[in-house]
């Protein structure tokens, strides 16, 4: 099975981002209506077939799909409203084979990102009035809950919204410190020379 990386999930775009799906068993199809379908890793033979295999709603499309990867690690979930939720991916192992969960992801606000991460990462988060902060996943405490609504990450200010989150890494940042003030800022703009 192939292991694709695509870039940050962007609802405007509706665009499928591809996590890793090698030691695995099932593939997880997350979609626009906060479903997740699971699909056994033998019925495929790609991570892109998975998504021939769902029975969606009307409207519903899929955003994120990666294997399970035994369950292990977690689900990071970014919403418009700033708050981040990071779910135990055993939230999603279920008893009895089941083909769709509904509830994967909490509905109260529009998904901005969403990918299954092994360990703790730094995630750059920008709002709607272009300001950028720095954080570690490591802050944010797991849960069990799929329908968590997560921490306050990026706080809203005028009527803001967190459009964006990426890979620290995928930043360009002189100075990244400068960006990292904990949880619950506003944020920051841009220095001059750095990028998103």
């Amino acid at each position: 099975m192939e292991n694709q990386d695509n870039p940050g999930f962007s609802p405007e775009q509706t665009p499928v981002k591809f996590g890793d799906s090698l030691n695995s068993n099932e593939i997880l199809v997350f979609t626009t209506k906060c479903n997740v379908f699971k699909i056994p890793k033998t019925e495929v033979f790609n991570i892109h077939q998975a998504i021939e295999r769902i029975d969606p709603e009307e409207g519903e499309k899929p955003v994120y799909v990666t294997g399970d990867k035994n369950y292990s690690g977690y689900l990071i979930a970014a919403f418009g409203n700033g708050k981040v939720a990071k779910i135990s991916m055993s939230g999603f192992k279920t008893e009895f084979k089941r083909k769709k969960l509904k509830n994967a992801f909490n509905d109260e606000s529009p998904l901005v990102f969403i990918e299954r991460i092994d360990s703790d990462v730094d995630l750059v988060a920008v709002s709607s009035i272009n300001k950028v902060i720095l954080f570690n996943t490591s802050h944010i405490n797991p849960v069990g809950s799929r329908t968590t609504k997560g921490v306050q990450v990026m706080k809203q200010k005028d009527g803001s919204k967190m459009v964006k989150i990426i890979k620290a890494d995928q930043a360009k940042f002189a100075d990244p410190e400068f960006y990292r003030k904990g949880l619950n800022v506003v944020g920051f703009y841009l220095k001059k020379g750095d990028e998103i």
